[in-house]
């Protein structure tokens, strides 16, 4: 369903107690606002769902309302806070307050930088693990891990957003007892998660960062396509995860080692959890300091590229409006039907197999019946 834009508040309107400064962003089914408090004079953004959204699917207000839910539960320096959340009833409207990070997102520093030297990337998805580590104490599954949804700071803190479609064991609803849904984006989501996103555990995160991992370093993703079923087809084919050294020869080896352990398409061969993703890239030498203060220590000897702190430079060259910063890639018909097709392919492929390894068997004991009865 694609809803319309829309303007929800003119700059200096005010709010339940906060002035709207400017639109920060919108997309189908909401928008976001800088707002400040009148009393604290304090910067936040203010998160809207568009009434008409509201009403037309109340799956849409679920998310919302999660993403509120589950904020308010993990305080983490590398997550977006959410302080306050309710319904208007004069405006109809669903709203969060959470912080405000000044910056700009991880999609809009790849289209400046072209793409990150492997250190400077690492700086970023260390961050990223260490909010997944947290998450994952909580039982929380992301689901939506993409450059949109990882915001940089000015000063190189990286806060992780969205967490409307994240599944938490601790929140029963909806969301987290449909069966074979499909929820994510396309380039990012894990083999399994493209199958049945209502069972997925932290793997699908790592697989998710890693591919975010991979295409900072090769400014674009492993697997693209003019349409959403084609990259799922790539994604659920039997071809093994690319080697980012096909895309930048000067990744060290140890590095694109560890890019394809955490895209691995089997998940049991994944690497497991948050925590041991951030053990292994200590053994490479990179470390993030805890608590997380947004300074990443890396080898020496790792080469230098444009900075995440270059996107306060970007940011005065794009539109003061970003693209669907509210945008739910969860209710494609096509990308379900499509999925459902390969699972039928899959089924009966493993039936055929079964088939001509039971016929090879019985050929062989019919040969060896006929060499006894020869020997005989």
């Amino acid at each position: 369903m694609n809803f319309g834009k829309e303007d929800v508040f003119q700059a200096g309107e005010k709010f339940r107690g906060y002035v709207v400064e400017r639109l920060l962003g919108n997309g189908g089914l909401g928008a976001v606002y800088l707002v400040r408090h009148e009393l604290l004079d304090t910067l936040f953004a203010l998160k809207v769902l568009f009434p008409d959204v509201a009403a037309a699917n109340d799956s849409y207000v679920k998310r919302f309302l999660r993403e509120a839910k589950i904020a308010t539960r993990i305080r983490h320096p590398n997550l977006v806070a959410v302080h306050d959340c309710g319904f208007d009833e004069s405006r109809g409207l669903y709203y969060l307050v959470m912080d405000y990070v000044s910056g700009g997102d991880l999609r809009q520093a790849i289209a400046f930088a072209g793409h990150f030297a492997p250190d400077r990337a690492v700086e970023v998805i260390l961050q990223v693990a260490s909010a997944l580590e947290a998450a994952q104490k909580y039982h929380v599954v992301h689901r939506d891990i993409k450059p949109e949804n990882i915001m940089i700071q000015p000063d190189g803190l990286v806060k992780l957003v969205d967490l409307g479609i994240a599944k938490s064991d601790d929140i029963k609803d909806s969301l987290n007892t449909t069966t074979e849904s499909v929820f994510g984006t396309p380039s990012y989501v894990a083999p399994e998660q493209a199958l049945d996103a209502a069972h997925v555990d932290t793997r699908a995160d790592i697989y998710s960062l890693g591919v975010v991992l991979f295409e900072m370093i090769a400014g674009k993703p492993p697997f693209d396509g003019p349409n959403a079923p084609q990259i799922i087809a790539q994604t659920l084919s039997e071809d093994p995860f690319p080697d980012i050294r096909d895309y930048n020869p000067d990744v060290p080896a140890p590095l694109a080692v560890l890019i394809r352990r955490m895209c691995v398409k089997e998940r049991d061969r994944r690497i497991p959890d948050p925590t041991t993703l951030l053990a292994e890239f200590e053994k490479l030498g990179y470390r993030l300091e805890r608590p997380s203060s947004g300074v990443v220590h890396y080898a020496p000897s790792a080469e230098s590229a444009p900075t995440v702190l270059s996107v306060r430079k970007m940011l005065d060259k794009l539109p003061a409006v970003a693209n669907d910063t509210l945008s739910f890639q969860t209710d494609d018909v096509e990308i379900k039907a499509f999925v459902a097709g390969l699972k039928r392919k899959k089924a009966m492929h493993r039936v055929v197999v079964a088939l001509t390894f039971l016929a090879g068997l019985l050929a062989l004991a019919l040969v060896i019946s006929l060499f006894v009865q020869i020997a005989s």
